[in-house]
């Protein structure tokens, strides 16, 4: 079991972090209600976040936010440069 108070600081980390993700996935247009994040404490006492299944739509908001885009791959090949193959 770990100590109370370190607990409580990773509980309050996790928190502010889920609080500064949720409104980072607002300002990409993602709902709030819609991510699911929150925030958790293992049984270590390691502060984590949470962020539940998306629904597509969220994702590519998600993902233009990010700037990973899903790439154009019409021809099925890969995506990487030819500099890649040699």
């Amino acid at each position: 079991m770990i100590p109370m108070a370190q607990y409580k600081s990773s509980r309050a980390e996790a928190e502010h972090t889920a609080t500064l993700l949720r409104a980072a996935l607002m300002r990409a247009g993602i709902p709030e209600d819609a991510a699911r994040v929150r925030a958790l404490v293992t049984g270590k006492g390691r502060a984590n976040v949470e962020v539940g299944a998306l629904p597509i739509s969220s994702a590519v908001k998600l993902l233009n936010a990010l700037s990973l885009a899903l790439p154009d791959d019409t021809d099925g090949g890969p995506a990487l440069p030819a500099e890649a193959f040699g």
